[in-house]
């Protein structure tokens, strides 16, 4: 009951926007790879798109690869760009301008994504769209609580549950909608949802203030938390880095190997392949369901949870879901995978991210003054770009290297990042401690 009357005023609205705009977002993604990869395995010549020829003499990469290195650029650059947005929001433009051109770039690029040539300056345009979107969005919320609240936790676990209704639905819709009618038919989708998003936003903020505070005294740093301490935070982001190199893959690597090696079926029916997106979305809400029960049945019992601990717990679930799939690579190999290795893969680090992810935003949200939300944000985002980096040079040497190294290196990255994030928890245990 709490939950429901304690949400400030304009959380919903954020959410709302943030589930429409990652639903054109995840839409794209679930079929991104499997559109490349056809188009450039049918021997289309890469000089017919913008950009691409140049792209894959500078990598070497074609067909299948070419296509993961696309799809990881892209990820990639999606990732970098919300740094950009922040230092915009925070120092120039204000996190209401932002959000708003942000939503205006993306949503022109999933327009020109209807058109072929254009597909590597819409991809450009909805990244950095994103990036001015992303951090302003997330900085907005975490200043829609006192600088203390506890609950702040609770509104970024809302805003994930948008997030992964839209990473539920898109695939479903979109992805179904490109793979059984036209890829360009899923694109047109993305395109509208990602305007419905922005209505959305101008009719709750449009009449807001937007001048915002540009700069701000930073505060004592007596009073700022533990997780304000730089190398604690330098830590946390190289964790959360390694730790989310897996989940970067979904939408690359692994969505090509559900494509061709896993058994997709239900009776004598097979499913698209994108719909192991949408699963995840299934997956993940579940998980952010099941963790919120735990963790406020444990917090009645046992009183307030430092989001630390939230984290370090979701590291172990992370890593035993990359185990999984490295049980799957070594035993069925690239072909006849059945579909529950995959879903154990994705449950089990859906509840690892749905304990991480919006505790580690609440430590990144708390750990400047509020002038420097959006920048503080922003290492967030740092840490995702360094994933997609890294899981982005491991896409490219799919085809290569034998299924069980491709995956075991991926497990090795998670069990760094939660062995930082075992670091951090126990850490706050020790200033917990009695003196």
């Amino acid at each position: 009951m709490t939950d429901r009357v304690s949400l400030p005023k304009g959380v919903r609205s954020l959410c709302v926007t943030v589930g429409f705009e990652r639903f054109a977002y995840y839409g794209l993604q679930s079929i991104l790879a499997l559109y490349l990869a056809e188009m450039l395995s049918d021997g289309r010549d890469p000089a017919s798109i913008w950009l691409l020829d140049g792209l894959s003499r500078l990598t070497g990469a074609k067909g299948v690869a070419l296509a993961s290195v696309v799809v990881g650029s892209f990820v990639s650059l999606a990732a970098i760009a919300p740094v950009i947005g922040a230092l915009l929001a925070d120092r120039l433009i204000g996190q209401h301008r932002a959000v708003t051109v942000g939503g205006l770039l993306m949503t022109s690029g999933h327009g020109l994504l209807v058109v072929d040539a254009a597909l590597l300056p819409a991809l450009g345009a909805i990244a950095l769209g994103s990036g001015l979107f992303k951090g302003p969005a997330a900085a907005r919320l975490s200043g829609l609580y006192q600088a203390r609240d506890s609950e702040r936790v609770e509104g970024f676990r809302l805003f994930y549950i948008a997030v992964n209704l839209g990473g539920l639905l898109a695939p479903l819709v979109i992805g179904t909608a490109a793979e059984r009618i036209d890829w360009h038919a899923g694109f047109a989708l993305a395109c509208a949802a990602m305007l419905a998003g922005l209505l959305v936003y101008w009719s709750h903020f449009a009449g807001s203030t937007v001048a915002e505070p540009q700069m701000e005294r930073a505060p004592d740093p007596s009073t700022l938390p533990a997780t304000s301490n730089i190398l604690t935070i330098g830590v946390l982001g190289i964790s959360v880095a390694m730790i989310c190199v897996t989940n970067f893959q979904i939408a690359n690597a692994y969505l090509l190997w559900a494509d061709t090696g896993f058994v997709l079926s239900l009776g004598q029916w097979i499913f698209p392949a994108s719909w192991m997106i949408a699963a995840d979305g299934v997956l993940s809400l579940f998980a952010l369901g099941a963790t919120r029960i735990f963790w406020a049945r444990h917090e009645r019992r046992h009183g307030s949870t430092r989001p630390a601990t939230k984290a370090a717990l979701g590291a172990v679930f992370a890593v035993a879901g990359a185990a999984c799939i490295v049980l799957a690579a070594g035993i069925h190999g690239r072909s006849d995978v059945p579909v529950y290795w995959g879903l154990a893969f994705q449950l089990l680090n859906s509840l690892g991210l749905a304990n991480i992810l919006p505790a580690v935003m609440a430590m990144f949200g708390q750990s400047s003054a509020r002038g420097f939300a959006a920048t503080a944000m922003a290492g967030f985002y740092l840490s995702l770009f360094a994933a997609s980096l890294v899981s982005t040079a491991l896409a490219s040497q799919f085809s290569t290297l034998s299924i069980l190294v491709f995956w075991s290196a991926h497990a090795l990255c998670a069990v760094f990042g939660a062995s930082g994030l075992i670091i951090i928890w126990y850490r706050s245990r020790l200033e917990r401690a009695p003196k």
